[in-house]
């Protein structure tokens, strides 16, 4: 990723066309929240309480919000946006098939294998990461399956027969999430993702009964599988050991992370303890070292870790990219509008539960998939305003 990016900057600097690339980069909200968001944590670096070489290290790792202000100003070309978009679906389609083929032979370059962990069947990184990126594989495939269907009018049986694959891989990559890979983080993004898919894709009566029918599913899935049942009951039960005795389990720990972050935020509320002070601010009041070294890598939520760091500041910049991101899905069409907020929820849902942007795979992955959805916002706009304009031509007030 590291040689991709720096690829990218110096063919942007060879290429020249300054002023078209501040340009995009200005016209497009999504892409100045990404860079007022790391304009600020760059300048939290002033303020910092941690050391010099940790605050540099932080900034250097929320940099990657930097690749979807490249993506907009190189995917210029929607036909361009198209094959970026359909890369990344070919590399999770990939990941589907490794992942099912896992369930019968534990190849050995399969991250589960090499982990030795029976019954999950991640390919790449981590169960939950895998999860959550196959959550929104799923409303991709989808949405790539409305537009084969919707095709298939002015085409060929060729796009009808594209659509029934995508539909097939759409339902492929549910049945992944839920009971090949284990990971409550993916489920709970892949629910919010299918609500939002329904709200966006449906009107109506239609949108009422698909809502619904996504309750009903997963009431039936809930109650019929015994792996999430277990999976949900054993997080019930770690907030529960946690509060009697203190145990040191996955939702327990989030706990703690949490409460001592809310301490050090109230202790610093407006501009925090500056970027990079996480660590060495969290074991200042850790309860014991074993507490320090499980904690000292981020909170496990992305909002407490901007909170620590930047304040109520950080949270409100992280919250106003959240928006310019919804903002600028406005214009686009309703499939790609479906997709766009998925991956938004999904960020979301992700973000109260880890900190996305300072891992590698994660920071890199949100803003370059919105990046790719979001470059043509100017495009979208003013295609959407001429349209209006062209409606109402002809009629008076």
């Amino acid at each position: 990723m590291n040689i991709v990016m720096g690829m990218l900057v110096i063919a942007l600097l060879l290429g020249g066309g300054y002023r078209a690339h501040w340009q995009r980069v200005r016209s497009n909200p999504f892409a100045m929240a990404a860079v007022l968001l790391c304009a600020l944590i760059t300048l939290g670096t002033i303020w910092s309480d941690g050391a010099a070489g940790e605050a540099l290290r932080v900034a250097e790792k929320h940099a990657r919000l930097l690749v979807g202000v490249i993506a907009v100003m190189l995917l210029v070309d929607e036909r361009w946006r198209r094959r970026a978009l359909l890369a990344w679906m070919s590399a999770m389609l990939l990941t589907l098939a490794l992942s099912y083929l896992h369930s019968v032979w534990a190849f050995p370059l399969a991250r589960a294998t090499r982990e030795a962990i029976d019954g999950d069947h991640y390919i790449f990184k981590h169960h939950i990461t895998q999860n959550v990126m196959m959550s929104v594989f799923a409303i991709a495939a989808l949405c790539e399956a409305i537009l084969q269907w919707q095709r298939r009018v002015t085409s060929d049986t060729l796009a009808l027969r594209w659509a029934i694959f995508w539909f097939v891989v759409a339902g492929l990559a549910v049945i992944n999430v839920l009971f090949f890979v284990a990971g409550r983080t993916g489920y709970i993004t892949l629910a919010c993702n299918v609500f939002v898919a329904c709200l966006v894709l449906a009107r109506g009566r239609q949108r009422i009964a698909l809502l619904l029918g996504v309750l009903l599913a997963i009431a039936i899935v809930a109650t019929s599988s015994v792996s999430l049942r277990e999976r949900f009951e054993g997080a019930v039960n770690e907030v529960e050991s946690h509060q009697a005795t203190g145990a040191k389990t996955s939702a327990g720990q989030r706990m703690e992370f949490g409460r001592k972050s809310l301490e050090l935020i109230a202790a610093r509320p407006i501009l925090g303890w500056g970027t990079g002070s996480y660590s060495q601010q969290y074991c200042r009041i850790a309860r014991s070292p074993e507490w320090c070294a499980l904690g000292s890598y981020n909170p496990h939520n992305q909002f407490l870790y901007f909170g620590v760091q930047l304040g109520i500041v950080g949270i409100l910049a992280y919250l106003v990219w959240f928006a310019s991101v919804a903002y600028a899905l406005r214009p686009v069409t309703r499939v790609q509008r479906a997709l766009g907020y998925s991956v938004l929820a999904t960020l979301f849902v992700h973000s109260l539960l880890d900190s996305p942007l300072y891992i590698v795979t994660e920071g890199a992955f949100y803003p370059l998939l919105l990046g790719i959805l979001l470059a043509g916002y100017g495009e979208a706009r003013e295609a959407r305003v001429a349209s209006n304009t062209a409606s109402t031509l002809g009629h008076s007030g």
